[in-house]
């Protein structure tokens, strides 16, 4: 049985790898603060393990508002990491939870090549440790998640939101954006498949289906049988994956299209 050893063990991804894989994995979490690196080098001596999933870190509304905890959370403990990890005989597979946020807008589809240019601090520093890993470490693979959706997901997410919004018939500002939603199932198999095959590479985690905030509203308030107090603002853009990448690799499960017919 592989062991697989995770950071950001309260995440939305952390809480559902567990729930879904603890009878295939033996599943270890790192628990303490992420920037307290004393505590993370006695976890590793106590722990081995093969892989290591690295979710932990602030979110992008967090980091809209204490940047400069951020920019530790979020970049310089994920290096003091990597710097630690490069101290091992056997050193494990780290596969880095990266995000759509590293890409500029386009009108295309994004592949892995596509241009970089983050325009939030949070995209920033996810490429930022993308940099510092591929310089500085041989055995990776990075997942850059699209919009991720599912089940009891916390209420910061955007489809939470929208409901509780709905709910409460307040205010709803968005614009015309279209993006990518990838539910959670489809999030952990592809983690599953990079688990379990030698994948050292960038790879697109999406649906490579775009849909606008505005159909998701609106599918939303019928479901609840509620008018949204709707409000459109003219700005459009898109952010659409291409996981054309991903397939080559051999991955061949369908994602789950069951949100374009909520």
């Amino acid at each position: 049985m592989k062991t697989v050893a995770v950071n950001g063990y309260k995440s939305y991804i952390g809480k559902n790898f567990h729930k879904y894989y603890k009878k295939k994995y033996k599943i270890i979490y790192y628990k303490d603060d992420i920037n307290n690196l004393s505590k993370f080098k006695l976890f590793t001596k106590k722990n081995k393990f093969d892989f290591f999933i690295h979710l932990a870190g602030l979110s992008r509304l967090k980091c809209d508002t204490n940047k400069k905890l951020c920019e530790k959370t979020n970049y310089s403990s994920f290096k003091k990491i990597i710097n630690h990890f490069n101290r091992f005989n056997k050193k494990p597979r780290v596969i880095f939870v990266s995000s759509s946020h590293v890409y500029q807008i386009s009108k295309n589809k994004l592949t892995e090549n596509s241009v970089t240019k983050p325009s939030t601090l949070y995209g920033k520093l996810k490429l930022k440790s993308e940099i510092f890993l591929k310089a500085n470490y041989k055995n990776y693979c990075i997942l850059r998640l699209f919009n991720v959706y599912g089940r009891k997901q916390p209420p910061n997410f955007f489809i939470p939101d929208i409901i509780k919004k709905i709910k409460k018939k307040e205010k709803i500002e968005i614009n015309k954006s279209i993006r990518d939603f990838i539910h959670i199932d489809d999030v952990l198999k592809v983690i599953d498949f990079v688990i379990n095959n030698d994948i050292k590479d960038t790879l697109n985690v999406g649906s490579s289906r775009g849909v606008s905030l505005e159909y998701i509203v609106k599918k939303i308030s019928k479901k609840l049988n509620n008018k949204p107090l709707l409000n459109i603002t003219n700005k459009s853009d898109k952010l659409i994956a291409s996981i054309k990448r991903l397939r080559k690799f051999g991955y061949k499960k369908k994602i789950n299209e069951k949100f374009f017919n909520i």
